[in-house]
């Protein structure tokens, strides 16, 4: 059973799309880890995970 799972989640903070139809899915026990350049996306997600932004869609 996953403890966290997001389904073809999009934001766009009035402009392009920042994150679109992002899927995730963690399971109990499991480790991840979020890689990428600056400016893509990686605390806008952390920020939607915990609350703090509200998606378009998803």
């Amino acid at each position: 059973m996953a403890i966290l799972e997001l389904k073809e989640l999009t934001l766009s903070l009035g402009g392009p799309s920042i994150l679109q139809d992002i899927n995730l899915r963690v399971e109990k026990g499991e480790r991840i880890c979020l890689l990428g350049r600056n400016g893509e996306g990686k605390t806008t997600l952390l920020r939607l995970l915990a609350g703090e932004l509200k998606p378009d869609s998803g």
